[in-house]
Parts: C-alpha cells; sequence; structure tokens
C-alpha cells in the first residue's frame, strides 16, 4: 500500500522554539509542519499538541494547553473530531474563549491541522487542498495524475469509471473493489446484461481489487484530499456489506482509519449486519462513517431483499451513538410504493425506529428499464421520465410529508426528525450542523431546501466560508486547468470556461461552496431576480 508522504525536512524542535512567533510565521510552515508531523501518531494527537505548545507564548499557549487537558480533539465515544468539524467544535470556542485575535486564531488552526495525518499525493499541513511537490524516496503512486485524470474523462455519464475503480461521483468519490450485485432489484441501472465495461453481464460481483488495491489508488487520485473528499464504498456499483463483499469493506475501513484519515465514508444499504458486524464499525477512531439503509416499502418483486431483516437493522444502528444512520426513503417510484397504505407503513417504520435524519429520493428509469420490468411480467412506475435525473413529483413529496405530518402528530415538532431531498445535505445534518452541505445546494434553497432542514443548517449553509483565490487555483492545477480564469463573489465561485458536472462536484466538495460556470452564474442571477 502506498506511504504516507511527509515533507522533507525535519528540523529540531528546540531550534524552532527560538522563535515565540514561528506558528505565525506562513513561510516557517512547511519547517514546522514536518518537525511536528514526526511526533504524530494517528492514534494520539496530543503529543502534537504539547510540542506545538513549546512554539509559542500567551493565549495562544493557554489555548493548546485547553485543548489537550480536555482532550477536545476527542468526543466523548473516542471518536476523533474530523477535519472539517475542527473548526465549528474546537477552534472557534477555543479562540472566543481565551480571546485570541485573529493571528493567533490563525495559529491555532494550523496548529490543529498538524495534528493530523496526510497520506497519498495531496495535502500537507499548511495547503491541505494542494498536490504535493516532494514524493519520499521509493514512493511510486498507482499511475501518474494524467492518467489518472484521463481515465476519469472516460468514465460513464454518472461518473463510474470502470477502468480505474476510483470514480468522482456527484455524492462523493467512490470506492469499489468491482461490480455486480446478486440482489436484482428490477430498476438497477448497473443489472444483467448492462453494457457497461467491466459489468460482464452478471449479477454475481466479481472482486477486482483488494483492499489494499483500492486503497492505493484512492492515495494517488490527485482528486482525493486527506479529510475533505467524501467518500462512499461501492456508491452504485455493487452491496458493500453483502457476505461476498464485507470483507473487502470492513478491510478498506480499516486501513482508512488506520491512516487518521477523517473522511466521510458513507455505505449505502439494502441489506443488514450482524450485531457483531456492528461492533467492528463502532470500532473505528477516525473515519467519519455514516449508513444509510434503504427502506421505501417496494414491493418484493420488484426489490427483494428482505423487508423485515431491513427494518430490524435499521432499528438496531440506529442506537448507535458511534455510527451516523439515515433511512433512505428511495427509490420512490410513482404508482408503486406511492399509495397512502405505503407512506403510511414507511413513516411508521422510521417512528418505531427512531429516524433521526431521512433522505428521499425518487426513481431512475429509461427505456431498457421499460423492456426489463415488461420481460418479467412487472408493473410499470407511472410519469415522464428523463434520462439520468430521478423522478419524484412535487404532488407526490406533498402527499409524503402530508402523511409525515399525520404519523408524527404526536411528537414535538422539536423531535421529529428532519426530511431531506439530497444525500449530501442529509449527511450534513445528520453529523450536527458542522460544515455546510459540501454539494453546495444552498445556492437553490427554494428548491433543495424546502423539506425539513433544521434552522441551524439553513444558517451554517448560508454563512459557507468565502473562499480564498490560492484554494481555487490549487484545486484547478489538481484538475489539470491551472490558467483557467475564475472569480470569487459573495454568492458563488464562477469559473470562466467549460466544466464537466464533476470537475464541478470535486471543487464544490473541497471548497464547501457554490461552483458556476458563466453561463450558470448568469442563470443563478437571472433566477433570483424573477
Amino acid at each position: 500500500m502506498a506511504v504516507p508522504l511527509l515533507p522533507p525536512s525535519v528540523r529540531p524542535l528546540d531550534h524552532l522554539a527560538a522563535d515565540p512567533r514561528i506558528l505565525h510565521q506562513p513561510t516557517a510552515r512547511p519547517d514546522v509542519a514536518a518537525t511536528l508531523h514526526a511526533l504524530l501518531d494517528p492514534a494520539d494527537p496530543y503529543p502534537v499538541i504539547d510540542a506545538a505548545r513549546r512554539l509559542c507564548q500567551g493565549p495562544l499557549e493557554h489555548a493548546l494547553g485547553d485543548i489537550a487537558e480536555r482532550r477536545l480533539l476527542h468526543e466523548p465515544t473516542g471518536r476523533r473530531v474530523p477535519l472539517q468539524e475542527i473548526t465549528s467544535r474546537v477552534l472557534t470556542p477555543a479562540a472566543h474563549t481565551h480571546r485570541l485575535d485573529a493571528a493567533d486564531a490563525d495559529a491555532l488552526g494550523f496548529a490543529l491541522r498538524c495534528t493530523f495525518a496526510y497520506p497519498g499525493i495531496v495535502g500537507t499541513a499548511d495547503a491541505p487542498l494542494a498536490l504535493k511537490h516532494i514524493l519520499p524516496p521509493g514512493y511510486q503512486p498507482y499511475a501518474s495524475a494524467q492518467q489518472i485524470m484521463a481515465s476519469q474523462a472516460d468514465a460513464g455519464p454518472d461518473g463510474l469509471n470502470t477502468t480505474y475503480l476510483v470514480s468522482q461521483m456527484k455524492g462523493g468519490m467512490s470506492v469499489d473493489f468491482g461490480i455486480g450485485c446478486p440482489l436484482m432489484c428490477a430498476y438497477c441501472y448497473r443489472r444483467e446484461g448492462d453494457t457497461v465495461d467491466g459489468y460482464l453481464g452478471s449479477w454475481e460481483p466479481t472482486g477486482f481489487l483488494s483492499a489494499d488495491q483500492a486503497v492505493q489508488r484512492l492515495l494517488a487520485h490527485p482528486w482525493f484530499t486527506p479529510h475533505i473528499t467524501p467518500l462512499g464504498l461501492h456508491m452504485s456499483t455493487s452491496e458493500a456489506f453483502m457476505p461476498k463483499l464485507w470483507p473487502r469493506t470492513w478491510e478498506t475501513l480499516r486501513l482508512l482509519d488506520e491512516l487518521g484519515l477523517t473522511n466521510r465514508v458513507s455505505c449505502i444499504t439494502k441489506y443488514t449486519l450482524s450485531d457483531e458486524q456492528i461492533t467492528a464499525l463502532e470500532s473505528l477512531v477516525n473515519v467519519d462513517l455514516d449508513v444509510n439503509v434503504c427502506y421505501a416499502a417496494m414491493p418484493e418483486a420488484i426489490e427483494p431483499p428482505n423487508r423485515a431483516r431491513r427494518i430490524d437493522f435499521l432499528r438496531r444502528v440506529l442506537h448507535s451513538d458511534k455510527i451516523n444512520t439515515l433511512a433512505y426513503y428511495r427509490p420512490i417510484a410513482e404508482g408503486l410504493n406511492t399509495s397512502d397504505e405505503h407512506l403510511r407503513h414507511v413513516w411508521t417504520v422510521f417512528k418505531e425506529a427512531g429516524a433521526r435524519t431521512v433522505v428521499l429520493g425518487g426513481l431512475k428509469f429509461a427505456d431498457d428499464h421499460v423492456h426489463s420490468f415488461m420481460s418479467y411480467g412487472l408493473p410499470l412506475p407511472q410519469g415522464s421520465f428523463t434520462a439520468g435525473k430521478k423522478l419524484l413529483t412535487p404532488a407526490t413529496e406533498a402527499r409524503i410529508m402530508a402523511m409525515f405530518d399525520q404519523v408524527y402528530a404526536d411528537v414535538p415538532a422539536h423531535r421529529r426528525p428532519a426530511v431531506l431531498k439530497r444525500s449530501s445535505c442529509g449527511r450534513s445534518v445528520a453529523r450536527g450542523h458542522h460544515i455546510p452541505d459540501y454539494n453546495g445546494h444552498y445556492d437553490a434553497p427554494a428548491t433543495n431546501c424546502r423539506l425539513r432542514c433544521p434552522l441551524a443548517q439553513h444558517q451554517v449553509c448560508a454563512d459557507a466560508v468565502r473562499p480564498q483565490q490560492p484554494q481555487v487555483r490549487q484545486l484547478l492545477h489538481r484538475l489539470g486547468r491551472g490558467e483557467d480564469r475564475f472569480t470569487i463573489t459573495s454568492a458563488t465561485v464562477v469559473i470562466h470556461g467549460a466544466l464537466s458536472a464533476f470537475e464541478r462536484t470535486f471543487l464544490r466538495q473541497n471548497l464547501l461552496y457554490p461552483v458556476h460556470t458563466a453561463p450558470q452564474a448568469a442563470e443563478l442571477i437571472a433566477g433570483r431576480l424573477r
């Protein structure tokens, strides 16, 4: 497996401590980061904090001491506070408590970033979004950045890269071991007979990669940012918890955790896990895992995975205080699972299980699905479908929310679950409103935020931090577009040039801020003026 990359030189701590303002000096930060990282153990970041205290004085020294003494880099459960949440959960409160000025707060943020490892070809404590300039002796990434980007450019319309098996998709970066799923859901767009290269027309998954190989490819990908890029295991290629793939899934999670990565990792499932497997997931300390359990009362002739076992799994995993669990109310197919009886049943299941965050989703359906459904003698969903788009009509959405109000009528409003339209919104809400929705959906709140998104999350998304020019330039360089012009506004980052949907997603997920091409930005502004 690829080894973590370290800066090229390590200066003695005592030498650095001779300058009590060295944490404040941008030009000195590569040397400081190298020295502090030499002390880093992903399982214990506090020696780095103690060393950073020796490099400063006054309020900043007291703030670092308080963080170490109170172990504020960990939650009470023992889970590491992810890098993306450090600002809201540690930095901002410490700056307020110890009355740090802007320079001290910036230095504290740098010291906190030094408590995280940066494996792979991207990221350092002083430049988390940048490609590394120097690789350690003997390190050979799986492929060059240019080769990997070329394979991504040849990916399918949904972003699936069947050549490299690490793919930038809308929900995040998907890490896959192979393609194929035996669950045989009739609406699956990677079902038997699919012509996608690598699928081989088989329901059975073929394990093309080991966990070690998958992680190596991830660390070599120029679009993967340690601690920032949202990840999915088998995001749309198979079922990560299926017995045949569970050992690879678990080993991948364990390797990511061992590397000290705090990236959000999602597993979307129609399967179940045993209590022992749930306990294994709870043992992860660094990885920020969420489990998204799909349940929409779809007829079993269309969606065969056992309903009762899924409901039981949802109930059990929701009891964990170490796993973020979302109830995936999807796919919702007009006329197939949208009767009042269906809607009442699903909301009752979620209520009794104790669901706290629910994500709605419609159905993708194309001409080849029609032929498949008809060949199996299955009823067709209703509605007019657009290729590649999920259909959930406003009328059905309104009926779903009206039934929600009926089922939860005896529950105070503040104790009812959040209900979101987008997966990235659900994942942000489930974690406690510490970062904006990482897909930047707040650029169209009337469309994307109209269900039951908590007001606190609305405010976090509205207050998304405006990116700095070096950050945008570093990301464009990673896309091979380092010379592209861009404009940073109070509403969005405008890229003056063509931008694929997946390049735009990559930029949004790294900046936590809306990104548009110039025509898209003009359309957005025109829509707000109407």
